[in-house]
């Protein structure tokens, strides 16, 4: 029954992730955007670099998105930390292009690919792990009982 909520609580996370990081999406009735490649950033930390406002917080919520897949994925899966942080870091790439495809399909430049983003997310990813690691023997024990 436990690892019952477990899984629904991945599968609310995911839909959640995916719902804010992907909303809205349009839907492709023609590549209008011959240009949408500009609107990525394939420069690791250009925000930060640049003070850009807001660049630490998107990092720090970047990292605080993806702790919970990093946390969770091992417990469902029983995966080691390799494993974990390669499906965070393909879990992150599938948002980032899907953002990017929209940015393609659509005039509308709210999403965008960022390899910061992908960096980060993957970061957090790595620090969920780490928090499973600690609790390790209490997530177990609590589990069994």
């Amino acid at each position: 029954m436990k690892e019952l909520v477990i899984n629904t609580l991945m599968y609310i996370y995911i839909v959640m992730v995916l719902f804010v990081t992907l909303m809205p999406f349009p839907i492709p009735f023609a590549a209008s955007n011959n240009l949408f490649i500009e609107t990525a950033n394939f420069i690791p930390f250009r925000d930060l670099a640049l003070n850009y406002d807001g660049a630490v917080r998107e990092i720090i919520l970047n990292v605080i998105m993806m702790m919970p897949f990093g946390f969770l994925y091992p417990i469902i899966k029983k995966k080691g930390v390799l494993v974990s942080i390669v499906l965070t870091f393909f879990f992150s790439l599938f948002i980032e292009s899907f953002q990017l495809l929209s940015a393609w399909w659509a005039s509308l430049h709210s999403r965008s690919f960022d390899v910061t983003d992908l960096i980060t997310n993957t970061l957090g990813g790595l620090i969920g792990y780490l928090i499973y690691t600690a609790l390790k023997p209490f997530i177990y024990k609590v589990l069994k009982e």
